[in-house]
């Protein structure tokens, strides 16, 4: 057979690049080409999707975020197994968010039939598992920017929930049985949560959102994920209800659970009507269209309004000059907040803090514990195309926002007014707006900004009050004598001994370590017989059957949960005021062990009664600066409602009530400056000047003030009421009279002052931010008495 030459150099070559397959001996003709590596394109994605495990879900990759499983991204529909495997195109791995949409041919493993269609999704790099849980996960990554660990951090503070948000729910799991929220029943209450409020929102399918565009079932699915994320904390509570939490059967618990997803969307639900701004605040924030250069201004932005009348309202504002808005090398802005609560005319004027001795909280803020005084900057980045942004507030919060505008130049004051309120924004109210709004139009380039607030990180924080107040009426933890807080009962224990002593019926003295207070914290009550109330000639008594047990000698608070009085006696609830009181007792197995009690409340006193076991968990104790904190790990269920979780702080000699607050999504409707001056102008209420520093007011020094003469005796001194409405008066603390005083702030930039009671006078000065007054008085009885004096705000 004749062959084809090939030149001596192209021989040479081919072989060197292995092209040539001749390997030792054998002819020419043997050799056979090897097969060309074969490079896959695709990776094999494999998730899990369930409530229970979903058979029929189609899931896909979101490429464009729409909340659609579109023609051209990878998808496939989930086993009996809520399994499906995706050949995701290897550029695309990792990069976009899983979605399944759950329509009414899916059946789930655990809970049926479903009956209404939803969507659940998950981040991009947690593809494992869908689930309620990841879509609150990925809800909070799309609607802030922030990343999947620090949303992961704030739906767990925001819930409760310790375990992981990444469980593969249709795997068959049970309560914790620890006490903490389960997971799984948060997940279940999700679901029908978010097909209740579908089908709350189904009407507005197709209508017109506020921007003028059609409404699709993805806007509604989106827009029901947002409003769940608003929702969390009162979801969580929902299943602290008795009905929900005592239920057994997995029918009954199904049936509450359904009851409280219907109270929770009627009561604070998105309606159909809300929808439209809704669908167009979120159409808005996930657009990649380029925005208007921005234009460093001053500014006052109206954040907060609760409006009764021109003499009582609230106002809360941030506000920046030219220079504080323009952004600087790291494109950072600053801005300021400021506050101001008339009372009956009285006007205070403070910065952060529900009250205006707030204003004096420390913060631990990594390096030094810090307030935030008067004309405190806060820090803020410039926000993105899609109105992102990450702020520092008062060194004790960071987190991310998200924000959409609107044009209301020429709408009246009222109308826009009302488009806030039928959007489900609370933060701005106005008791009678058709009065005090009438028929006023907003000028030229008023705005309208609606944006959501989520904290990612909170600091340990304390009110540093009470030093200078008797046990029990500051912010300091107090504690009781060995004796007391060992307990027992109180009928078998000598008179005025133990249980039955004089010390029972105080607060005891004020805690001055950890180590201390941990120590007479054991959770061992002092039992007495069963009580009774009289009221209004109706005598009430305590549980029936059951001693009447006394916890406050032993547990220490964690909140409280209930808003109702201690007095008068309500008639629907009798010896107890219905309040859940959260306590907790240094015991339990190992190490820093703690049993945490859900305990009742008694009427008149408040005093702590007949706790029952909510949970375990553990402490940890930590040194930040000059001061230790100790965190409680693992809380029990029933403090998913609370918006902070408590912290014991040691600092200066007294261990203090403190606090870490939960980072909970918040939803804010803002007026720019132009529309908030308009509507503040209308209202009577004097506008900001950004170009003038807050100043405080004869009122923002507020409070309650304990008063003490150089050589005034232990329990003794005055107590003096700075009330809100501008008057005060004065109690004795050595046999608790009230009597007449006169307390005026003669100059409220130095904290000023002048006292004057039957007995004498005193002149002197507030500190603000202390929480502190010294100076001297005239006692001008028949042996006068000149002398100093020094007080603390409690």
């Amino acid at each position: 057979m004749n062959r084809m030459k090939i030149p001596r150099l192209l021989a040479v070559t081919l072989a060197s690049l292995g092209l040539f397959a001749g390997c030792g001996g054998g002819s020419d003709g043997d050799a056979t080409p090897a097969a060309p590596t074969v490079v896959p394109t695709t990776t094999d994605v494999s998730t899990t999707v369930a409530d229970g495990a979903i058979k029929g879900a189609t899931v896909c990759l979101d490429k464009n975020g729409n909340g659609n499983c579109d023609a051209d991204e990878t998808k496939g529909t989930t086993d009996g197994n809520g399994k499906v495997t995706l050949a995701v195109p290897n550029a695309d791995v990792g990069k976009y968010p899983i979605l399944a949409i759950i329509g009414t041919d899916a059946v789930d493993a655990v809970n049926g039939a479903v009956t209404t269609a939803y969507t659940m999704t998950a981040p991009a790099d947690q593809v494992a598992v869908v689930t309620p849980l990841t879509t609150l996960v990925q809800q909070t990554v799309a609607t802030t920017g922030a990343s999947t660990a620090d949303a992961v951090k704030s739906v767990q503070s925001s819930t409760g929930i310790t375990a992981s948000l990444f469980l593969d729910l249709s795997k068959a799991s049970t309560a914790p049985t620890d006490g903490s929220v389960d997971p799984v029943a948060v997940a279940r209450l999700l679901v029908v949560t978010t097909q209740k409020q579908t089908a709350a929102v189904a009407a507005a399918l197709g209508t017109m959102a506020a921007d003028n565009t059609a409404i699709t079932q993805s806007d509604l699915d989106k827009a029901v994920q947002k409003k769940l994320l608003e929702l969390l904390p009162a979801l969580v509570a929902a299943l602290s209800d008795p009905s929900v939490a005592s239920a057994t059967t997995p029918a009954a618990k199904e049936a509450a659970l359904l009851s409280a997803a219907n109270t929770l969307v009627s009561t604070s639900g998105l309606t159909a009507a809300a929808a439209a701004t809704v669908v167009a605040i979120n159409t808005q924030t996930s657009t990649t269209a380029p925005v208007s250069a921005r234009v460093a201004s001053a500014f006052a932005t109206l954040d907060a309004l609760s409006f009764s009348n021109t003499g009582n309202f609230f106002v809360r504002e941030l506000v920046g000059s030219l220079a504080q808005d323009t952004p600087d090398s790291n494109g950072i802005v600053k801005y300021t907040e400021r506050r101001q609560r008339s009372n009956n005319g009285a006007l205070a004027r403070w910065s952060s803090g529900g009250d205006p001795a707030r204003t004096s909280d420390l913060s631990w803020n990594g390096s030094a514990w810090a307030a935030c005084p008067i004309n405190f900057e806060n820090t803020a980045t410039v926000r993105d195309a899609a109105g992102n942004n990450s702020y520092t507030y008062c060194g004790r919060e960071t987190g991310k926002s998200n924000r959409a505008t609107f044009d209301i130049a020429g709408k009246t004051l009222a109308s826009a007014y009302a488009q806030v309120i039928a959007a489900g924004y609370t933060n701005l109210f106005i008791a009678d707006p058709a009065t005090a709004l009438d028929t006023a139009i907003f000028p030229a380039d008023s705005k309208i900004v609606y944006q959501a607030i989520t904290p990612l990180t909170t600091a340990i924080s304390y009110y540093p009050a009470g030093a200078n107040s008797p046990a029990g009426t500051s912010n300091i933890v107090s504690q009781y004598s060995a004796a007391v807080a060992a307990g027992g009962v109180a009928s078998t224990q000598a008179a005025n001994t133990a249980c039955n002593s004089s010390e029972s019926n105080t607060f005891g003295v004020s805690a001055t370590s950890l180590e201390s207070m941990i120590a007479v914290k054991g959770g061992t009550p002092c039992i007495y017989a069963a009580g009774t109330l009289t009221y209004n000639g109706i005598t009430y008594s305590s549980d029936a059957g059951v001693d009447n047990a006394w916890w406050g000698n032993s547990t220490v608070s964690l909140g409280n949960i209930g808003s109702v009085s201690t007095s008068p006696i309500s008639t629907s609830t009798g010896y107890y005021t219905g309040n859940m009181l959260l306590r907790a007792a240094f015991k339990g197995a190992g190490a820093n062990a703690v049993t945490y009690y859900a305990c009742k409340q008694r009427y008149l006193t408040g005093s702590t009664r007949n706790c029952a076991v909510a949970g375990t968990g553990t402490y940890t104790i930590t040194t930040l600066g000059d001061a230790r904190a100790l965190v409680f790990n693992n809380l029990p269920a029933p403090a998913a409602v609370l918006t902070y979780e408590r912290v014991l702080v040691e600092r200066g000699g007294f261990v203090y009530f403190g606090y870490k607050n939960k980072t909970t999504v918040s939803n804010r409707a803002r007026l720019n400056t132009i529309a908030g001056n308009a509507l503040l102008t209308k209202l009577g209420i004097t506008i900001e000047d950004p170009a003038m520093p807050l100043a405080l007011t004869a009122a923002s020094y507020q409070g309650t003030w304990d008063f003490r003469g150089t050589a005034t005796l232990p329990g003794g001194g005055t107590t003096v009421f700075v009330n809100g409405n501008g008057t005060s008066s004065c109690q004795d603390r050595s046999n608790s009279l009230f009597f007449a005083c006169t307390v005026n702030i003669t100059n409220p930039a130095t904290g000023a002052l002048t006292f004057t009671d039957a007995t004498g006078t005193a002149s002197g000065n507030f500190d603000f931010m202390a929480g502190t007054a010294s100076g001297i008085y005239h006692d001008t009885t028949s042996v006068p008495i000149d002398g100093t004096f020094t007080a603390g705000r409690r």
